[in-house]
């Protein structure tokens, strides 16, 4: 598929017609089809691992697949993504997810991140509030299927209702995680079809297969949950990184063949040179005057990504702690006549991230766990992730303190035979299964060397215990309670975000063709270790990173500016060209959003954040990104060949006086300038 685009005219030219071996298939009900339709993009022929759907970036609650919006005549008018509830993945999650999980919350969590989204973000079809329309996709026949009753021509719909579902013995509703279509109208005698993996059944259960009346080859692109429609930009953060660096941004992957969408500013080789067009007027100047403008415009999108992040956070209260370079997207706007694209581009969050919060509904205080897709990555702090532990315990509860404002606090003593390391922020679920029910309760481990292996300390947050389960949570004391199970969970929150930031902006700033990301963020981790180190707080950090860099030329080497091209650049010309102060403070800042680091570390360690306002730990990146932008700025608009030769005077006279006067300096020769595109 091509969806093809010229470089110096802004946003993508799409093609007037559905490409060749692709079809649009509207998923309105036809009697709701108007001359504009929302319409999911389809193969005609599958493909061999992703099937017929082009899957987008998703989350563990929602499934995006790329659609588009088409006029009468079938044109194409902009490229959409149809995101839609999934929950099906979530039955064999962890235990805490699945106890902090229903399909009410999932509901509440959905209409929240749809109403953070600014005006420009989605469109709004109403489906973001009620169920959405129930739609298969008949592939071969290029058709949307809406299940029907065969004999009444009525549609299924999802069950809601909890008293129905519980009346025909089915799980409810709101405090599930299992989903049912019905037949509203037959009441009593209408069959249950579960749309949900590991979904219960009964006598009053039917086969999905009955939806379909023996139709096959169908595939479900929404089973009746909530919806949100939103214009998709096919520019990638790691496309535009790449193009800023001088490499061709690369075309999405669909499974095991090749969607080329052709983005804004990508070229063939025969249209190659009008990328100057894309620049300032720096372009002219070649690679050298183009490292300068990348710097900058890096340096924004930086800014667009943490000012997204803050902005989600504040509206949501609550972390993301899924933060990738896919969860940003780039909109290109149509420049006019003579602007630079590239200083057109503005930078979205695209996920709202997966954080759920804990079920601790009798305390005041909020634990997050990252969504069960999340998985270890570049971008997940280390040792925060892919930690929790479960299994069965022995607890003996040496004391339950008196009430202290309504609040019932435990501590004792915590056995177990699973190997397990404890962080001090990390929080033990514990339940106890008692005669009259369970208990389950929330503590913090500490090891002492005094008790033997295996053995740690215990002290539960305050929680807020009806009277009767207080009681007899008091009479236990002194008893050994084995048998008894929990998960240790490590507590999180938007400190998490800073660092993934962080992880971001090395990737933005600091990998090319000579370094890897994960090469570049661990000379960036050495650096901040070794400032952490330091006990000298009267010096700026500045001038601390600068004397690291400067004794280490190994290190040097790996975080100059020369990483902002993507071909080889001489690391002492592009030092004459981005001064050394300004590049380290560009460091100290990445320092800085590394929590826990030392003093200069912007949070202390990953729960460090006002539970209030976990927004507040971006603002100091925020305002960091904004004085470095007036900064390098101000380098953009110097006259910059009359800096360098300067700069070369200077840097010839370092070496000694000459032995015999001469009538004018000697410059240093400088390299020529090439006209040709940046870094070729």
């Amino acid at each position: 598929m091509t969806l093809r685009a010229t470089t110096n005219a802004g946003p993508p030219t799409l093609q007037t017609a559905i490409p060749e071996g692709f079809v649009a298939v509207p998923i309105i009900p036809a009697q709701a089809e108007g001359p504009l339709r929302i319409c999911v993009l389809c193969s005609r022929q599958p493909d061999s691992a992703a099937g017929f759907l082009i899957a987008l970036p998703s989350s563990f609650e929602s499934r995006n697949l790329l659609g588009c919006e088409t006029d009468a005549a079938g044109c194409v008018q902009r490229w959409l993504e149809i995101c839609t509830q999934n929950v099906s993945g979530l039955a064999d999650a962890p235990a805490a997810i699945r106890d902090a999980l229903s399909n009410g919350l999932l509901d509440e969590r959905w209409r929240d991140t749809c109403r953070s989204l600014n005006p420009g973000q989605s469109i709004r079809t109403g489906w973001e509030d009620e169920p959405g329309p129930i739609v298969w996709v008949d592939a071969e026949r290029g058709e949307a299927v809406y299940p029907a009753d065969s004999s009444a021509g009525e549609k299924w719909q999802l069950c809601r209702d909890d008293q129905t579902l519980v009346a025909a013995g089915l799980p409810p509703y709101s405090s599930s995680l299992h989903r049912y279509l019905y037949l509203a109208s037959q009441k009593g005698k209408t069959k249950f079809v579960g749309v949900t993996a590991g979904a219960p059944s009964n006598e009053n259960t039917a086969p999905i297969e009955t939806l379909f009346g023996g139709r096959s080859n169908l595939v479900v692109v929404n089973p009746g949950g909530l919806m949100l429609i939103r214009p998709h930009n096919p520019v990638s953060l790691a496309s535009l990184i790449e193009i800023l660096s001088g490499k061709r941004g690369e075309v999405v992957l669909h499974g095991r063949s090749t969607v080329s969408l052709k983005l804004p500013l990508e070229t063939t080789d025969d249209d190659r040179r009008s990328l100057d067009d894309a620049w300032l007027f720096m372009g002219t100047h070649g690679r050298w005057g183009r490292l300068m403008e990348a710097f900058h415009l890096k340096l924004r999108l930086l800014a667009d990504a943490v000012t997204a992040v803050h902005a989600t956070v504040r509206q949501l209260q609550r972390p993301l702690l899924n933060i990738a370079d896919d969860h940003f997207a780039v909109r290109v706007a149509e420049p006019g006549c003579g602007l630079p694209v590239l200083w057109t581009s503005r930078l979205s969050l695209t996920d709202s991230g997966d954080a759920i919060e804990l079920p601790i509904q009798s305390s005041d205080v909020r634990y997050y766990v990252p969504g069960p897709r999340s998985a270890p990555g570049i971008y997940r702090p280390p040792g925060t992730f892919g930690r929790q532990v479960q299994g069965r315990c022995t607890l003996r509860i040496r004391e339950v303190l008196p009430d202290a404002g309504g609040l019932t606090i435990a501590q004792g003593t915590f056995f177990t035979q699973e190997r397990m390391t404890v962080a001090r922020s990390d929080l033990a679920w514990i339940r106890l299964a008692l005669g009259s029910g369970s208990i389950d309760l929330y503590a913090h481990l500490e090891a002492e060397a005094a008790l033997a292996a295996g053995e740690l300390r215990f002290r539960t947050v305050g929680q807020r215990l009806v009277p009767e389960t207080a009681k007899q949570l008091r009479s236990l004391e002194g008893v050994a309670l084995p048998e008894a199970t929990f998960e240790l969970i490590p507590l999180i929150s938007s400190p998490c975000d800073l660092y993934a930031l962080g992880v971001l902006a090395v990737r933005t700033l600091l990998v090319n063709a000579g370094l890897t990301h994960a090469a570049a963020l661990d000379a960036m981790t050495t650096l901040a270790r070794q400032v952490g180190q330091q006990d000298d707080q009267t010096t700026s950090l500045r001038l601390r990173v600068r004397s690291i860099l400067e004794g280490n030329r190994r290190l040097l080497s790996e975080l100059g500016p020369d990483r902002l091209a993507w071909e080889p650049v001489d690391p002492a010309q592009a030092l004459d060209l981005i001064p050394m102060e300004l590049w380290c403070d560009a460091l100290a800042m990445i320092v800085r959003m590394f929590p826990g680091y030392g003093p200069d570390s912007i949070c202390r360690d990953w729960g460090d954040v006002n539970p209030l306002a976990k927004h507040l730990v971006f603002e100091a990146t925020i305002k960091e990104l904004e004085t470095l932008l007036l900064r390098t700025r101000s380098l953009i608009m110097i006259d910059w060949r009359f800096n360098r030769e300067i700069h070369a005077v200077i840097r010839s006279q370092t070496v000694g006086l000459p032995s015999k006067p001469q009538s004018k300096p000697a410059l240093t020769p400088r390299p020529a300038i090439s006209d040709a595109p940046f870094l070729t």
